[in-house]
């Protein structure tokens, strides 16, 4: 099991290729809401490349629930 440290590390590599803009801060605060390019097309971008760069794969229903860093990366942990 990884840490969450390493988590975030590697959910930022992520949210630099998904997000080009770039027009916002990575932190465990930050959300769909502070992202302008986070809408439900990125949002499938999204999970699909941190179902791949982790093995895990998220349930559909877990998929609304599953719009900040800090979900996400709670999310990752439970999964592995």
């Amino acid at each position: 099991m990884q840490n969450n440290t390493d988590i975030l590390a590697r959910l930022d590599e992520i949210f630099e290729d998904t997000f080009i803009d770039g027009d916002y801060e990575f932190s465990v605060e930050l959300s769909s809401d502070d992202v302008e390019e986070w809408d439900s097309l990125a949002q499938i971008r999204l999970l699909t490349a941190i179902e791949k760069e982790f093995g895990i794969k998220f349930d559909i229903a877990q998929i609304e629930d599953l719009k900040s860093v800090r979900a996400l990366s709670e999310a990752i942990a439970q999964k592995q």
